[in-house]
């Protein structure tokens, strides 16, 4: 019979633990864990899985400067598409935009 470790107290036939809100008859050859216990438990796997786990990258993202090359081929591939007019210029931006994935690594 598993030793029940929270403060539980016995009412007629039931017994009853307050903190942990859990009920089981007195009788109860394997009455359930206290639930203190499996919120440590709980907490020890999360602990070691953090421990063991392999380190994961950060998160990359897009740089804070951007490098002068990709800037100047930047410039150079919006002037070459750019076209009169706002659709134009928003072709302009896309072509830009474009190089500027294919040259940053996220």
């Amino acid at each position: 019979m598993k030793r029940h470790d929270c403060q539980a107290r016995q009412y007629g036939d039931q017994m009853i633990c307050a903190p942990c809100g859990l009920t089981w008859d007195t009788n109860d050859p394997e009455p359930p864990e206290c639930r203190k216990n499996i919120k440590r438990a709980a907490a020890k796997v999360a602990k070691f899985e953090a421990e063991t786990a392999p380190l994961k990258p950060k998160a990359k993202g897009l740089p804070v400067m951007l490098p002068d090359e990709v800037a100047v081929e930047m410039v150079k591939t919006y002037q070459a598409n750019a076209r009169d007019g706002l659709k134009g210029q928003i072709a302009g931006m896309q072509a830009a935009y474009r190089l500027l994935l294919d040259r940053v690594e996220l």
